[in-house]
């Protein structure tokens, strides 16, 4: 293996904040902190389960809207010096809540970012201004305060509290018999290399024609510390290190083929399937893969970002029997990182318009079944344009949050406002 691969397995962690962590990618997050909160987030699963949905709790939430609790704790913080508000929209940094401001002001929506004790913190205020100067006795709610995305006042918002979690959204998936990725959570090696022979052995029960697996954190987005072509015990216990640093469980997962697919719904309408890539260059018999990223990079695509060579890409290939001395054949694509997108060199491309007619009808099937108006699904389809009964495919996870942004620009297909359905589903 290369040496700098090499190197590269025995740092598995930042080291302080000027470095950046190759498994975090371009959105690192604290390990600790991640690993503390994602963790202790799943173990209270079943306790909030108890004490925060129940008719008791349904009823106290109701009361809490009806007299806009949250609006009475801004007025609150805002008096004693803890809660800011930033009015310019180009001073917003989540590009998620950035389409969502521009979209509020052509519908005469005033948006604010709110700032706890000076800081941005992905929460905003938006009013109607046709009711600003009569807020007090109107009783339509002309002011919201929300995190992320606005969602109905009124709704079981019970699902918030587990579709992020990849396990529990794959073992309510799978209660509907819809196609989901086989797997299964872990806390210990031991039992992650149990489930990664359990998925090798049901579909590829000859060890010549075995196909490897992913390994990811239970919680987590963004695909923060997650490993693909995973195909020995070595990878395994490797990945397993890599996972384990950003929560307590993990995911041995069956590696699906195909590109990932987000596709996102909004009151429980199909609103956007975009095709996500990760970098890639395609062989033509002749040269290297080193000589075909410096023959990619040497003719930029605007928005997308130059494919990086390091030792993390090193890593990458060596788990595919490659290195970047390779020839690959014609035509032959390489896929040269896990993370996905333009920022890594990758692709995206809206496919809403081509996507199968029985692929459009699934997606809306799974969030009726979770049970929330905002849901982002990741979906591996090797063709989206085929029907998914036609070919092996599935659901990988649920995002809650989901990055809206992404519709209103790929670098291929058309664009999609999804942040004009978010204030319709508000009836703004």
């Amino acid at each position: 293996m290369y040496s700098g691969a090499k190197n590269l397995q025995k740092n598995n962690s930042i080291t302080n904040e000027t470095e950046v962590c190759v498994y975090c990618g371009k959105n690192p997050t604290p390990h600790f902190l991640a690993w503390y909160f994602e963790s202790m987030n799943l173990w209270l699963t079943p306790v909030r389960k108890v004490l925060l949905f129940n008719p008791l709790s349904t009823v106290i939430k109701k009361i809490f809207i009806k007299i806009n609790l949250s609006l009475r704790f801004f007025r609150l913080g805002r008096f004693l010096g803890i809660i800011g508000l930033q009015e310019d929209i180009n001073k917003c940094k989540v590009l998620r809540a950035k389409v969502l401001w521009e979209e509020a002001q052509k519908r005469g929506i005033e948006m604010k970012e709110l700032l706890l004790f000076g800081k941005p913190f992905d929460t905003y205020i938006a009013t109607k201004k046709e009711f600003l100067k009569k807020q007090q006795m109107s009783n339509s709610k002309p002011t919201i305060i929300f995190s992320g995305l606005p969602r109905p006042q009124d709704y079981n918002d019970s699902s918030l509290d587990w579709m992020d979690d990849k396990w529990l959204f794959k073992k309510k998936l799978l209660q509907h018999n819809l196609p989901v990725a086989n797997g299964a959570a872990a806390w210990t090696f031991n039992r992650a290399k149990k489930f990664f022979y359990e998925i090798q052995a049901t579909r590829y029960p000859l060890p010549a024609t075995r196909l490897p697996v992913i390994i990811k954190p239970r919680a987590g987005s963004r695909g923060r510390h997650s490993t693909i072509f995973v195909s020995s015990v070595d990878d395994l216990r490797h990945a397993f290190k890599i996972a384990k640093q950003l929560c307590f469980w993990v995911v041995v997962e069956e590696q699906l083929s195909g590109p990932v697919y987000r596709a996102t719904l909004i009151n429980y309408e199909l609103c956007g399937v975009l095709r996500g890539d990760g970098p890639q260059v395609v062989g033509d018999g002749v040269r290297n893969i080193r000589e075909l990223i410096e023959i990619k990079n040497s003719q930029p695509h605007l928005g997308v970002k130059d494919i990086q060579v390091d030792a993390s890409m090193e890593l990458f290939l060596s788990r595919q029997n490659l290195n970047l001395r390779a020839v690959p054949k014609k035509d032959e694509v390489i896929n040269l990182s896990e993370k996905i997108g333009v920022n890594y060199g990758g692709s995206s491309s809206e496919d809403f318009e081509v996507c199968h007619a029985d692929n459009k009808e699934l997606f809306i099937r799974a969030a009726k079944i979770i049970g929330d108006p905002i849901v982002g699904f990741d979906f591996i389809i090797p063709d989206i344009t085929k029907s998914w009964k036609e070919q092996r495919s599935g659901f990988i996870e649920a995002n809650s949050l989901p990055f809206i942004n992404l519709h209103h620009d790929p670098l291929h297909g058309q664009p999609r406002n999804l942040a004009s359905k978010v204030w319709e589903m508000k009836n703004w």
